[in-house]
């Protein structure tokens, strides 16, 4: 009976060690979850910090850009999963001198890239053993996935359509493992924004003019491309589209003028509906961002103002405005000089962005709170050695 007992005992305070481990697990995983990242300079070393309420925390340090000798960057493409445990990053490893270049003493580098991807709870670092572009990778909605378009020799348009090669997109397993080939593209360069139920959105290009959108299912692997209310066939008038969470709802801006002044009328554009409304105009829009409800975004935008001193001399003003379309409501929370990369923390309490200081040539990162409105200065910084990720 004693013997027993001890058994029961033994095996309760297994479940409870086990209980506890889970908990500080979960807790730990939340702390970094719920805040956002940023990325610091430091010597050769980008360093990834998570910022979550007044508090930071360095996570790791990887591996920098370096642009000219003794100059670093982060690094230049991040991806970071949903439930915020993984991040894929592309480290430099080489670079090659660029051929057949139209003006031969203009010299040129392409810049080989190797992806990593990044445990964030346990640090560790893994390389992808796959061919992945730089610039198109989405995460699959439960993070057990992920999308790219796999990497091609040729640097330039022109190298492109002379090859005749096709842009692929290939789905494999998060660390790169069971590669399958789902389609190919006619366009010189894909852009995928998000992967969302059964369907991949992204965006394509020929060249800087003509262009397209679209999304593909991944089990009928058909693509249906859009052409939004006031665009060109090949969307050369359509800039900066901005795709929701969920793809199915974007923001696109159309250009014009009046009077000799530049106006930009933007517009919501929605992909099941095939509807599409022009929410606002103003002069120059600069930065957008989505909340996940879908039912409002941020923007900035952007005037010029003089700046005070008696001279002709103007500065940059951007005003940040969140913008409800249910209630049809844009109201003004913020304005600041050369305002850049809107971030929201996961509860949606905090907006994180970079601004110019005041008297200087740095740049903050600043957190306001949506609630107070109150604004927090985390750092000061030149503004090449940050980078936030959304």
């Amino acid at each position: 009976m004693e013997l027993k007992q001890k058994s029961f005992l033994i095996l309760v305070a297994i479940i409870i060690g086990i209980g506890i481990g889970i908990f500080i697990w979960n807790l730990l995983g939340s702390v970094v979850a719920k805040g956002v990242f940023y990325y610091k300079i430091d010597g050769d070393k980008a360093d990834l910090f998570s910022a979550k309420d007044s508090n930071t925390k360095k996570i790791l340090s990887v591996s920098a850009r370096e642009i000219d000798p003794g100059d670093f960057r982060p690094p230049k493409r991040n991806y970071i999963s949903h439930d915020r445990k993984n991040i894929i990053y592309f480290k430099q490893v080489d670079e090659k001198p660029l051929e057949n270049q139209e003006n031969p003493e203009l010299i040129a580098y392409r810049v080989i890239y190797e992806s990593m991807l990044v445990n964030l709870r346990n640090k560790k670092e893994t390389k992808i053993n796959q061919s992945i572009d730089s610039a198109s990778l989405v995460f699959s909605p439960d993070d057990n996935q992920i999308a790219w378009i796999k990497q091609i020799d040729e640097a330039t348009y022109q190298e492109i359509e002379t090859s005749g090669g096709k842009r692929e997109l290939w789905i494999s397993k998060t660390n790169g493992d069971d590669a399958k080939l789902l389609a190919s593209f006619d366009e010189n360069l894909i852009l995928l924004e998000v992967w969302s139920g059964d369907y991949i959105y992204f965006q394509g290009l020929w060249d800087v003019n003509n262009r397209s959108m679209g999304r593909i299912n991944i089990k009928t692997k058909e693509i249906e491309n859009m052409v939004p209310r006031q665009c060109e066939e090949f969307l050369g008038n359509c800039q900066n589209i901005e795709f929701s969470p969920t793809g199915n709802k974007f923001l696109y801006e159309i250009y014009t003028k009046k009077d000799d002044k530049d106006i930009t009328a933007l517009y919501l554009g929605d992909f099941d509906k095939k509807e599409f409304l022009e929410v606002l105009t103003t002069d120059q829009i600069s930065d957008r961002l989505w909340l996940d409800d879908e039912e409002r975004f941020f923007y900035t935008e952007q005037s010029l103002v003089k700046r005070g001193d008696g001279t002709a001399e103007m500065d940059t003003r951007e005003t940040v405005h969140v913008v409800d379309i249910k209630n049809q409501i844009d109201d003004k929370i913020y304005s600041g000089s050369y305002i850049s990369q809107l971030t929201l923390d996961l509860v949606k309490r905090y907006l994180y962005f970079l601004e110019k200081e005041k008297n200087g040539e740095n740049f903050n990162l600043n957190r306001l709170d949506l609630k107070t409105k109150e604004v927090k200065t985390i750092l000061t910084e030149n503004y090449n050695k940050i980078l936030l990720i959304q």
